[in-house]
């Protein structure tokens, strides 16, 4: 780290322990606060926690609630912890966390918490979740080290200019002997971009196929329902005609058939409610990306209602506009 830091171009260096973002690293233990009243929310709970160096919170630029950087917030304090609001809020409701204790299992004292940092999304397509930092300095670092394994350490690198693959390779190079240390090297080098693409290319992929599926049977839903309604309509030009002979107005009957329409696709409405709030109660729908919420079960509802109403207005009006420009005479022998 040391060696890599001393490089002019690099402006800070880390380690951790497969906790690196993008990565596929993924560890969880469980914590309790001691000073926390209610041990009933707490118990037997596990937290994903990321183990890393104090450079961390510089190289990838970590901020605390109140938007300042929280790596100077570290010093002087050992064995220091890092909770995410998630988590402060979880385990002390509305009470600040920062300088209160928190214990792993079987551990008596405890560590402290230096800062508590905004909320953190596990990826872009998930919603922030508890969890925490386990600052790993002096005699605790040398214990995962002999825990893991160096070779299992993973160096995050900030270079003070965006670098091309070129550029990295030019750096590897010029950095030589100094990315060797005893029987300890640099195994390789990745752009946190390229791991990003490769986590998140997976649910971007699964993501295009819901779209797809989606957007056929969207194809083939507009179909039926704009033929149903088109063809309720064309059976009914005697009754159109007649209508439009005896005095009404084209703008009249476009609304009563419409409004006739709207009424019956109104009648499914409550069982389309019925149905989505037994799909929410036993935890059916997406909640990953997004929590379940009163606006967003309203917003679901009322877009899809509006697009079938739209859908509904088309299959009508169309049969309706050329039943309204018959004759009177023609309209009186459908009838």
């Amino acid at each position: 780290m040391e060696n890599i830091r001393q490089n002019p171009e690099v402006e800070e260096v880390c380690a951790t322990f497969y906790s690196c973002p993008y990565s596929f690293g993924n560890s969880w233990t469980s914590i309790v606060p001691t000073e926390e009243a209610d041990t009933t929310k707490v118990n037997e709970q596990s937290f994903q926690v990321r183990r890393v160096t104090p450079e961390y919170f510089k190289v990838f630029s970590v901020l605390d609630k109140e938007g300042k950087a929280v790596m100077p917030q570290l010093n002087g304090v050992q064995d220091a912890v890092v909770l995410s609001a998630d988590l402060e809020k979880q385990f002390y409701n509305n009470q600040s966390a920062k300088g209160k204790r928190v214990s792993f299992r079987g551990q008596a004292n405890g560590n402290q918490v230096a800062a508590v940092c905004q909320p953190i999304r596990p990826s872009d397509y998930e919603i922030s979740a508890p969890c925490f930092y386990q600052v790993l300095t002096g005699k605790t670092l040398e214990e995962y080290v002999n825990y893991f394994g160096a070779q299992q350490a993973e160096l995050c690198v900030r270079m003070k200019h965006s670098k091309t693959k070129e550029d990295i390779n030019h750096f590897l190079e010029e950095m030589g002997d100094r990315l060797n240390a005893s029987n300890l090297y640099v195994y390789g080098v990745k752009k946190i971009e390229d791991q990003r693409s490769q986590l998140l290319g997976y649910r971007e992929r699964n993501m295009k196929i819901k779209f797809s599926l989606m957007a056929f049977l969207l194809i083939n839903v507009f179909f039926g329902i704009v033929g149903t309604f088109w063809l309720w309509t064309e059976n009914r030009r005697g009754e159109i005609g007649l209508r439009m002979a005896i005095g009404s107005s084209k703008y009249s009957l476009y609304k009563y058939m419409n409004l006739e329409g709207i009424c019956l696709f109104s009648f499914t409405l409550p069982f389309i409610i019925l149905f989505m709030l037994n799909m929410a109660y036993f935890d059916i729908m997406d909640t990953i990306r997004l929590p379940l919420s009163l606006w967003r079960f309203c917003i679901t509802i009322g877009s899809a209602w509006l697009l079938l109403a739209g859908m509904i207005t088309l299959g009508i009006w169309i049969p309706a506009r050329k039943a309204t420009n018959l004759a009177p005479a023609e309209a009186l022998h459908y009838e």
